[in-house]
């Protein structure tokens, strides 16, 4: 609470008006105070920030993300497990509107949004990564589902004259649909983050997963429902959504100028601290400071593409000491979980979190290339994902596997 706290204080200090004796001999102030004297006004009272309007809705955005926060810690395990199947849900319905959007062509009325990426599957986003963010965040919880069921119905299958578990069948059916159409969307996002990071969240996950279920998939059965997965998703494209891909892939990753922005930006910040410019603040500081060579052909740097460095700018010393000081906690959290030697978790539970430190990851990976965290969609996620790592106010008196396993199983739990 006192983290949370101090989160939203940092908008609220950055609006408190102050003197101008004060505020002039701030960092990074000084066009304000010349266009005072330009024109022949003395300097009024102002604020840390900048951009008053935009810190000022920056920190009204950080409300709902705070509640979806506070509103996990009150859930229950198997409230939060089903939240994630809720998770998987939207980004399959995501994934079906990306496709009718590529269907109808850039003029589709379901792109919401006027300036996003006319010719790729954008999903409810303005943004093809931010779609690519949701998905592998989803196919990680996906993941989690599809390791579990998997296990139970080769563990079945493994004890002679024991009837086929109908249930663990189904239920791996069902998974690996939505894996396979959960790995298409990302294919017709066209995003190389999104591709990257999305091999990554197979790899760790598998790895997460299998290591987690110990004995019941010693055997091939898990890798080898992971690879017809693959190959049918990919089997599933068709050839020009295949070739787009790889034309995506081949180009130049430098040609975006996120190099020059991160330049820019970190020069910026250097001679805004420790106050920062205000959160918000970034398109119009940043113009004061681009370089007429770096200056792109109608078009203009709404962000930084690296969120760290923005919230650098954007925030002074403040920023990165709380993002340190969440880091330490996440990591904590994560080797605990991790190398705790006789949990007293189920299966289940620690599964849950050990997939939101991996779509915590993931997250933070791609805001060094990208912002989708200024998205109120994956801000909603991660503090979803960020609630799992905390425990409930009280053990549930109900808690029980999550999906169905053999019963002496669950007699031994």
């Amino acid at each position: 609470m006192a983290f949370c706290g101090a989160i939203l204080l940092v908008p609220l200090i950055q609006l408190v008006p102050l003197p101008p004796a004060i505020w002039t001999h701030l960092p990074s102030r000084e066009l304000v105070a010349e266009a005072y004297e330009l024109i022949g006004r003395s300097p009024s009272w102002a604020t840390i920030s900048l951009a008053p309007e935009a810190t000022l809705l920056a920190g009204l955005s950080l409300v709902p993300v705070l509640a979806i926060f506070l509103s996990t810690l009150t859930l229950d395990w198997r409230d939060r497990r089903r939240m994630s199947f809720a998770l998987i849900a939207f980004a399959l319905v995501s994934v079906f509107l990306g496709l009718i959007q590529l269907w109808q062509g850039p003029t589709s009325p379901l792109r919401f949004f006027e300036i996003t990426n006319p010719t790729d599957a954008v999903g409810f986003f303005a943004n093809r990564n931010h779609f690519a963010a949701l998905l592998y965040s989803a196919i990680v919880f996906a993941l989690a589902v599809l390791a579990p069921q998997v296990a139970a119905f080769s563990h079945r299958q493994k004890k002679r004259g024991e009837r086929v578990d109908i249930s663990s069948a189904l239920g791996a059916i069902v998974a690996g649909v939505a894996l396979i159409a959960l790995i298409a969307g990302v294919a017709i996002a066209r995003s190389r983050a999104g591709l990257i990071l999305t091999v990554v969240a197979f790899s760790f996950a598998g790895f997460a997963l299998v290591r987690e279920r110990g004995r019941a998939v010693q055997n091939v059965a898990f890798p080898l429902a992971l690879a017809v997965i693959i190959l049918l998703a990919v089997s599933l494209l068709e050839r020009s959504a295949v070739s787009r891909l790889l034309d995506r892939i081949d180009a130049d990753p430098l040609a975006d100028a996120r190099l020059v922005f991160a330049r820019n930006t970190a020069v910026a910040a250097q001679k805004a601290m420790p106050v920062g410019t205000g959160l918000g603040s970034f398109p119009p500081f940043y113009a004061t400071v681009e370089m007429p060579a770096d200056l792109l052909m109608g078009a203009y740097a709404n962000h930084a593409h690296n969120d760290l460095l923005e919230l650098w700018l954007e925030t002074g010393l403040i920023g990165p000491v709380l993002l340190c000081v969440f880091l330490i906690w996440a990591i904590g959290r994560a080797v605990a979980e991790w190398t705790a030697p006789n949990s007293s978790r189920l299966p289940a539970e620690r599964t849950l979190i050990r997939t939101a430190n991996l779509a915590i990851l993931l997250l933070f990976g791609h805001s060094l290339v990208d912002y989708p965290l200024r998205t109120s969609a994956m801000m909603g996620i991660f503090a979803f994902c960020s609630g799992l790592l905390l425990d409930p106010p009280t053990a549930s008196a109900t808690a029980t596997e999550t999906f169905p396993i053999g019963a002496r199983q669950r007699r031994r739990l």
